[in-house]
């Protein structure tokens, strides 16, 4: 089976400020274009695109294979969020979605979807902040993995979402540790090598 993956567009009225609806734009471009920069690596990739605020509505690709303009208002509901990712949970694979969005989220709403993601393994759940004025601690716990993007990372996030896994990253405690890891193997130069 193809791997699939969801990239829902929060587009809400906060999403107006600092032009953040055109960065989200311009960020699920990037998305449609993975399988011609790598159609190996992304032959199989199946994307689809949704708009999220009081609702949740599947973006038609413009007949180009752009993105659409995007028109923000409204409120995004957790609540919507939460319906849309259960009912379209697939028995067989794990469903993989990420998250554009500044966090600018309802507490009940965030509190109660923080409930309810917990008993959800089937799910794996990427956020990635966009604008200056991110929510990240927000974001970063309504993922799956307690881990958020940065946008300028949507790369990373996507590769990460499609191929990884859902653990936590961890990062080395300091960079002793690091040094004192053992060393990469050094390849030696050989003649004609110009420096």
């Amino acid at each position: 089976m193809n791997p699939s993956l969801s990239i829902i567009v929060d587009v809400s009225g906060s999403m107006n400020e600092m032009g953040k609806i055109h960065l989200q734009r311009n960020l699920c471009r990037y998305a449609a274009q993975l399988r011609g920069v790598d159609q190996e690596k992304y032959a199989d990739l199946d994307i689809r695109f949704y708009q999220w605020a009081h609702d949740i509505f599947e973006i038609a690709l413009q007949s180009d294979g752009d993105i659409p303009v995007l028109n923000a208002e409204g409120s995004s509901s957790l609540n919507v969020l939460s319906d849309f990712l259960s009912q379209n949970l697939n028995n067989t694979e794990k469903r993989r979605a990420i998250i554009l969005s500044d966090g600018n989220f309802d507490r009940n709403e965030y509190e109660a979807f923080l409930k309810w993601k917990t008993d959800k393994n089937k799910i794996m759940l990427t956020t990635v902040a966009v604008g200056g004025d991110a929510n990240l601690l927000k974001l970063k716990k309504i993922s799956t993995n307690n881990s958020v993007h940065i946008s300028e990372n949507i790369s990373s996030a996507i590769d990460r979402t499609i191929f990884g896994s859902d653990e936590s990253f961890v990062a080395p405690i300091s960079t002793i540790q690091i040094l004192q890891s053992e060393p990469a193997e050094i390849e030696e130069l050989g003649e004609g090598w110009d420096a």
